[in-house]
Order: C-alpha cells, then structure tokens, then sequence
C-alpha cells in the first residue's frame, strides 16, 4: 500500500502538482472562508447595524475592485494567450511545414536509392553467393567422395590381415 502512495506521489511530481501540495492549498482556501465567515459573524453580533452595514459595504467594495482587476487579468492573460497561439501557428505553417517536406522529398529519394541498391547490387550478390556456396558444397562432395575411395583397404592388405 505504501509503495502505490509513493508511485501515485511520483507519478504527480512528475506532473507538477503533488498530493500534499494540492493539500495544502485545499486547507488553505477552507482556512479562508471560515475566517471571512467569522469576521462576518463578530460584525454581525456587535448590534450596531448602521458601522456593521458600513463595514459590510467597504468589504463589498474592495471585493468588487479584486473581482475587476481579477477580469483585466483573465481578459490580459487571454490576449496574451492568443497572441502566443498565432506565432504557434505562424510557426508551423512557416517553418515546421517545408521542414516536413524536405523531410518526406528525403524519404523518397532514399526510398528509391534503397530499391536501386536492391536490385542493381545486393539481389545479384546474394545469387552470386548462393551460387558459390552450392559449388563450394559440391566440391566438398567431390573431396569427401575422394576420400572415402582412398581410405578403402587394398585387397592385397585384406587378405594379409586375415592371417
């Protein structure tokens, strides 16, 4: 168990985000809420509606001024986003496509120097070599044919061992 907790925490280093980080950040957020909610609570039980409501509208306000300089952000972030997207495609269609032709004209060209090679130099080698290989058998044959006769006894020799 303990070794599919270490590999899942691996495996999300690896990505960028960990277990405990995410964790972390996760109490956090909670940690946050709760506080506000807190404040919001102690403001509300002093009794004195007239400062609580104008606390309340100062809170309210800075949160609309985050939330808008929150949407400049996204809408900034957005912008930049696409401009990196154009150069992206940019890009592609300028450097990476006639690379990718290059490559396949590349292919091609190899392609048809592989079949000539094939055909012109290593079919009629391997024949040649077939061929060669067949004689060298059929010599061998021969000199093993030779041998064999050779090695037979004469019959003069026969007859004298038989005594």
């Amino acid at each position: 168990m303990a070794d599919e907790i270490k590999q899942a925490a691996e495996e999300t280093a690896e990505n960028g985000m960990t277990v405990t980080r995410i964790a972390i950040i996760a109490v956090a957020v909670l940690f946050l809420i709760v506080a506000f909610i807190v404040v919001i609570a102690l403001l509300l039980s002093q009794g004195d509606v007239g400062n609580t409501a104008s606390v309340i509208q100062i809170v309210r306000d800075v949160f609309l001024i985050f939330l808008s300089l929150q949407g400049v952000m996204i809408i900034l972030a957005l912008t930049i986003l696409i401009a990196q997207i154009a150069r992206l495609i940019n890009l592609l269609q300028n450097e990476v496509q006639p690379i990718l032709k290059n490559t396949q004209e590349t292919v091609k060209t190899a392609s048809g120097t592989i079949r000539f090679v094939s055909e012109n130099v290593t079919s009629p080698l391997v024949k040649v070599g077939g061929f060669l290989a067949g004689v060298g058998v059929v010599v061998s044959n021969l000199g093993g044919i030779r041998r064999a006769l050779r090695h037979t006894t004469p019959p003069a020799v026969a007859e004298t061992r038989k005594d």
